[in-house]
């Protein structure tokens, strides 16, 4: 089944679109005036053109209310361009032919009471408090008898019907809203029914002076509350930033900004009380009293902030006392374990190094990688080139016993002990070509990083022995030359050793060659008069960036002065953790100083005379 429309009879969008010029006019009102004649004069034929064309059918036909009201919208829209033509002083002819001076002065009436289109009850009663004049003239002509006069016009037969039309909606719509603000402006304000029928002259007047004496107040009231925002925004702007000791000042300004108040505020009193006009002076006493209220509750929250800031200041600078005290017995236990150890140890090297497994591990892969590529086609040695015959790289610890005890990565992350075997055999035509085996072995405890995750102990002598044990054997076939690189370096007295003679004449005489480096602090051991040792050094040496560790050492030494300790956590958070332990272990070969790993406290760097 197919729905009829309510007005089949004729099309509405074509009406709608005939009317589009007279719905702007209309939109306008007596504002169009202010056009431009060229564009009001167009307006005009647009409208009178598109009237015609409804009125020949052209939309089709619509029910009689329908048609009424499509009309009165027409002849409004021509009324009003007429009466901007009349207004503006505008000889046009087609507009003066077509409305009288009766009906374009109707029009005007009603029309000037378009303000109750936009304004509440409320907004016109605001307004006729405060003595607006533009209302007051519209309610005293209404009450004079306008509403008569435009009742009678608009029974009148010999005007337009669709122009009566017009009116009679546009005046309806104003009728009940004029009414209720007359009545309840009579039964509100004693003075209303007097300025109703004051002559012009006498209205004028009296609304002159009253309206400068209240303007007076008003202007005496807002430099009030100017000056009391003023003093009270810059009052909050030092409150921001007030310490404790500015607290009580702002305490007595903000009570000087009160008594301030309070005296502007009896003086206004004063005056406002010698107005006679009752309505005016209960206007402002009212408007004061608001003030009152918003001036009394900023100082309140003022004082409450001021409050606030008082407890915030107290709070902070007890919390600063905690984190004091909490410092200082936090670095007094510090203090106190570092001599208990140190007391207990003395100068016993286990426990003078901190190198956790991740970095072991990588301190191993940049070893075993640095030796594969120094040992290439050929290396220089001793003034003689060597061909490199074969390099093997192996692991020498088997890390199966930690399956299914330690996750996948940490059993990768486990040193290996890599050991880089090189085989060197010496280029030359003549002669017998001498060979020698390099094994460039990497020496953690990987079974210490398993079970606790790092290792604070240097290499010992017998570590050393036993691989020198081995390579004496292996060095009866040829030269051995034994490179052993150390995450935790190495105990002292194995510097003592390699550099006896007892060492020279047992191993170096036997063809057995050894060096040690400190992966850690860069520091390599082998004997002087080792020639073999000593041509190894440079492909062992490890890079440094002399300016940057010099900044360091100045950090460390800085801390050591002020307390007599620095701890390796407070010193990487400056600088990089391999570059503060290089720095710890030069300095403990340069200043004497003591490291050590403290349970609880962590890895330090000590003054010997600290105990």
């Amino acid at each position: 089944m197919v729905e009829m429309g309510l007005f089949d009879e004729g099309r509405t969008d074509c009406v709608k679109e005939l009317l589009r010029p007279a719905e702007r006019v209309l939109k306008e009102g007596l504002d169009v005036a202010a056009e431009d004649f060229e564009r009001r004069e167009r307006l005009w034929r647009q409208i009178k053109e598109n009237y015609d064309r409804y009125l020949d059918g052209e939309c089709g036909g619509f029910l009689r209310d329908l048609d009424a009201h499509f009309r009165a919208k027409f002849e409004g829209a021509l009324a009003i361009l007429a009466w901007s033509f009349k207004q503006n002083g505008e000889l046009y002819q087609p507009a003066s032919r077509r409305y009288s001076d009766r009906e374009l002065e109707a029009l005007e009436r009603v029309l000037s009471y378009n303000v109750f289109e936009i304004y509440t009850k409320d907004d016109v009663m605001r307004m006729i408090m405060h003595r607006d004049t533009n209302i007051l003239n519209l309610l005293r002509d209404y009450y004079r008898g306008v509403d008569k006069w435009i009742d009678d016009f608009l029974k009148d037969p010999t005007v337009k019907l669709a122009l009566r039309g017009f009116l009679k909606t546009k005046w309806d719509s104003y009728k009940g809203k004029v009414n209720a603000a007359l009545s309840e402006a009579i039964a509100r304000f004693d003075w209303m029914r007097d300025y109703l029928l004051m002559e012009d002259e006498r209205t004028e007047a009296v609304e002159k002076a009253y309206r400068h004496q209240v303007e007076n107040l008003r202007k005496q009231m807002e430099e009030m509350r100017r000056n009391f925002e003023r003093e009270r925004e810059e009052l909050e702007r030092r409150l921001r930033t007030a310490r404790d000791e500015e607290i009580e000042r702002l305490k007595r300004e903000k009570e000087e900004l009160r008594r301030q108040f309070e005296e502007e505020k009896a003086r206004l009193i004063e005056e406002i009380s010698r107005m006679k006009d009752e309505e005016a002076r209960r206007m402002l006493e009212e408007e004061l009293s608001r003030m009152q209220e918003e001036m009394t509750a900023s100082v309140r929250a003022m004082e409450e902030e001021i409050h606030r800031k008082e407890l915030e200041l107290r709070q902070k600078e007890m919390e600063l006392r905690r984190k004091e005290l909490e410092l200082k017995a936090k670095e007094d236990e510090i203090s106190r374990r570092i001599r208990e150890v140190m007391e207990l140890a003395g100068k016993v090297e286990k426990g003078s190094r901190f190198v956790k497994v991740d970095e072991a591990k990588m301190m191993e892969m940049n070893f075993a990688g640095r030796m594969l590529a120094k040992f290439k086609d050929e290396v220089k040695l001793l003034g003689r080139t060597f061909k490199v015959e074969a390099v093997e790289e192996r692991a020498t610890f088997d890390k199966e016993r930690y399956e299914g005890k330690l996750s996948e990565r940490d059993i990768k992350n486990l040193p290996d002990n890599t050991e880089v075997v090189v085989r060197l055999r010496e280029k030359k035509l003549l002669g017998k070509k001498e060979e020698i085996i390099v094994r460039a072995r990497f020496y953690g405890r990987p079974e210490r990083y398993a079970d606790v995750g790092f290792d604070t102990d240097p290499l010992e002598l017998a570590d050393i022995n036993a691989l020198l044990v081995d390579a004496k054997r292996e060095a009866k076939n040829g030269r051995i030359v034994l490179l052993v690189a150390s995450p935790t370096g190495f105990e002292r007295r194995i510097t003592n050793y390699i550099n006896s003679n007892e060492f020279h004449r047992n191993f170096i005489s036997e063809n057995v060659s050894l060096a040690l480096l400190d992966l850690e602090s860069g520091e390599l051991i082998y004997n002087p008069h080792d020639e073999y040792a000593r041509a190894f050094e440079p492909m062992l040496r490890l890079e440094r960036d002399e300016e940057l560790l010099a900044r360091v050492k100045e950090f460390l030494e800085g801390r050591i002065l002020e307390r007599g300790y620095v701890r390796l956590e407070e010193a990487v958070e400056h600088f990089a953790e391999d570059l503060v332990k290089r720095a710890f272990h030069e300095l403990r070969n340069e200043k004497g100083y003591l490291t050590k790993f403290i349970e609880g406290v962590g890895y330090v760097l000590v003054k010997e005379g600290f105990l």
